[in-house]
């Protein structure tokens, strides 16, 4: 397994930096898409023609998805093979091809039309091979193994060796097992939670990536959308905020027969917050146990994390030209003077027609103080 990983991957094409060519895609630019057909080991097939749309969501387990027509004029392993789109762009020199993920292919459904036969099919990430690869019998990982050595482990047991790993000292305290059924994706981010990590999600190159959580306050920005006379944004954009039920304190517990306990607490005592025990009079407690944890500094910062998701969240939804460059949890800084909001957003989902005109919608929030 590699031991590094990236956020939004570099827009950069041979002779021209990532600036450039970030100027290019927001001015009048000539894009396309095109979809290669690779085989299981992701080595190219040739072109097919196609259609659709992709949909990236952090919040699901499978977090990239595809909606494709594609023209039936090849044979094709709807079992084995995989497709990868990319947004093509002109440039003074050649073509940039930008990938936009690589999928496994459902079983499609056929149907004609004027001069031609297409499959509509659904097509999901490669995180799809854990979720389908499960344990067929009892599994365990040891006290004392590494978390992520534990992650590869299975990831390699799944016939996944080229993910990116971000690596941990951190070692299991007890032994961890598995019910037979459990799939390994399930087991992969149970291991990564026990250690703060985000769940393992698939890049737009197709390869799995695993990388820790990092508080969206110290996240560097890595792309901004602005409306103004220039803009890729398009108008009509929303805003939603939440206050329903927000807890002011959070509580994580540990509680097993061969560990110490191990508690860890976060309380909103802050009297300028009207959301705090002092300004409300009274504590709305969140307390859950967590079933796994590496040790207590980690619960320390895992219930900070909870209290960080907890918060109060400002949601914005805006639509933009396609840009090719968005992975998952994305730092976006958002200047839309329609709604009079500025600052630092982080992107829960966005929507792709891969169509020429098409549009890119995303759905960014951040915690506000109330």
């Amino acid at each position: 397994m590699r031991r590094r990983w990236r956020l939004m991957y570099s827009l950069e094409f041979g002779e021209y930096s990532a600036e450039y060519m970030d100027k290019r895609l927001r001015s009048d630019r000539l894009i396309w898409y095109e979809f290669d057909l690779l085989d299981k080991e992701d080595a190219p097939l040739g072109k097919i023609t196609a259609q659709g749309s992709i949909d990236a969501d952090t919040s699901a387990a499978i977090q990239r998805c595809a909606s494709l027509t594609i023209k039936e004029e090849r044979d094709i392993d709807f079992l084995s093979e995989r497709v990868r789109p990319s947004m093509c762009i002109e440039t003074p020199t050649g073509i940039a091809h930008y990938p936009l993920g690589v999928f496994l292919m459902s079983s499609p459904s056929r149907k004609a039309s004027v001069g031609a036969v297409g499959r509509s099919i659904e097509c999901y990430d490669k995180t799809q091979i854990l979720a389908d690869d499960k344990f067929d019998s009892r599994y365990k990982v040891s006290a004392g193994t590494n978390y992520i050595g534990a992650v590869s482990t299975i990831l390699t047991s799944a016939g996944i060796t080229d993910a990116l790993l971000t690596v941990t000292d951190k070692t299991l305290a007890a032994d961890m097992e598995f019910a037979m059924g459990t799939s390994k994706l399930e087991a992969v981010n149970k291991l990564l939670k026990a250690i703060n990590y985000n769940n393992i999600y698939a890049s737009a190159d197709g390869r799995l990536v695993a990388k820790p959580y990092m508080d969206p306050v110290i996240r560097t920005v890595e792309t901004t959308y602005v409306t103004d006379s220039k803009s890729i944004v398009f108008g009509g954009a929303e805003e939603e905020l939440d206050v329903f039920n927000a807890p002011n304190k959070i509580v994580r517990y540990l509680e097993t027969a061969d560990r110490d306990v191990l508690i860890a607490s976060v309380t909103n005592d802050d009297p300028l917050s009207k959301l705090s025990t002092v300004t409300r009079g009274r504590t709305i407690v969140d307390i859950a146990a967590v079933t796994d944890i590496a040790d207590q500094a980690t619960l320390t910062a895992y219930t900070q994390r909870v209290a960080a998701e907890k918060k109060i969240y400002q949601k914005i939804i805006f639509e933009t030209a396609a840009m090719p460059n968005h992975e998952s949890l994305d730092c976006l800084y958002i200047i839309n003077r329609d709604l009079d909001i500025q600052g630092k957003f982080i992107e829960q989902s966005w929507h792709l027609d891969m169509e020429i005109g098409g549009r890119m919608r995303h759905v960014c929030q951040k915690a506000v103080s109330i």
